[in-house]
């Protein structure tokens, strides 16, 4: 009697598993017009978490290009943040994000001023390379 208990406990954990998948299927990342917007202590917009966004890291530098206006300079940190459009090259949409940027590139820096620059991303960091005033 043992045996058939056994056996029934068996079959009937084999049929409730039948037609489940065993792995979750995979889901798209949420486009980044419905990624919830943060926002700075100065209520300025601030770009989304792309943590879970494929990035080049590991991998050959991806480029791009984009324009925008530039929000913050932290030349003690070696960062800017600009308010951009999006950078297809880099495959971003418009959003302000902060970037590392060499001192060099930060030295005519200046809040408020609309640019052209050029980013690469590389190990998952974002650097502006270029920056020229529009």
């Amino acid at each position: 009697m043992n045996h058939a208990l056994i056996l029934s406990a068996v079959a009937a954990l084999g049929l409730s598993a039948c037609g489940q998948s065993e792995t979750a299927p995979a889901t798209d990342p949420a486009p980044a017009s419905e990624m919830p917007m943060a926002s700075n202590a100065s209520g300025m917009p601030m770009a989304p978490d792309m943590s879970g966004m494929p990035m080049a890291g590991g991998q050959a530098a991806k480029t791009g290009a984009g324009t925008g206006t530039i929000t913050a300079v932290d030349a003690s940190a070696g960062t800017v943040t600009i308010d951009h459009g999006a950078i297809p090259g880099v495959g971003w949409p418009a959003m302000a994000m902060t970037f590392s940027a060499p001192a060099a590139v930060l030295e005519d820096a200046k809040v408020g001023d609309r640019v052209a620059f050029e980013v690469s991303v590389h190990d998952g960091v974002n650097e502006v390379t270029a920056l020229r005033p529009q």
